[in-house]
């Protein structure tokens, strides 16, 4: 019972960061957004994890998200191959692309996500770094999702020791986030102003 009336009590915190941390991101203006985006993606670029990568598996993002779009660009310039998730019966399926304005399309939840007939699928076990999304963080790399599970499911089978890595606007990270046991941590968080670290 206590199990259970912990569970309810979680998932409510959840939903309340949520909708708090969503608000937030929401209200920030587009062109703070696209100027913290450019930080953040500079410093993503020159880590050792992005120049050693081959293949990223990375999201498009999605109305208030920081804009990954600006790494994406300058992977394929630099000759990476990118992977984009596309949302098929409740799990994420995984496609190359390698132009972001002819291979993708409107997707579900209204995302745009790589065309099946212009994509080559990509296997999981080809990865060799992983952008997770999310919507808040917790300074000891805990993430909550948006609540469809996609990612959760998706995490466990990433190839072990193939590194997570989270991109989100300093005011998405929280002290701390309620976890569940099948929780996954990311192996880094990068911000506009930080850097977290195991």
């Amino acid at each position: 019972m206590k199990n259970d009336n912990e569970s309810v009590r979680n998932n409510l915190l959840k939903k309340e960061l949520r909708k708090k941390i969503q608000n937030k991101r929401n209200n920030l203006p587009i062109w703070d957004r696209k100027k913290r985006s450019k930080i953040i993606a500079e410093k993503f670029v020159s880590t050792a994890y992005y120049i050693n990568s081959n293949n990223i598996l990375i999201y498009y993002p999605f109305r208030s998200e920081i804009d990954v779009t600006i790494i994406i660009r300058q992977a394929l310039k630099n000759k990476k191959n990118i992977i984009l998730p596309r949302v098929h019966d409740r799990k994420l399926k995984l496609f190359y692309i390698d132009n972001l304005k002819k291979q993708l399309e409107i997707g579900a939840y209204g995302i745009m996500e790589p065309t099946t007939g212009l994509c080559r699928v990509a296997k999981i076990s080809g990865i060799d770094l992983v952008i997770v999304p999310g919507l808040v963080f917790d300074k000891n790399l805990n993430r909550l999702g948006y609540g469809g599970g996609f990612y959760d499911r998706l995490l466990p089978l990433i190839p072990a020791g193939v590194k997570k890595i989270a991109l989100c606007f300093d005011i998405q990270v929280v002290d701390s986030i309620p976890v569940s046991e099948h929780d996954i941590k990311v192996d880094l968080l990068i911000t506009d102003t930080n850097i977290y670290h195991p």
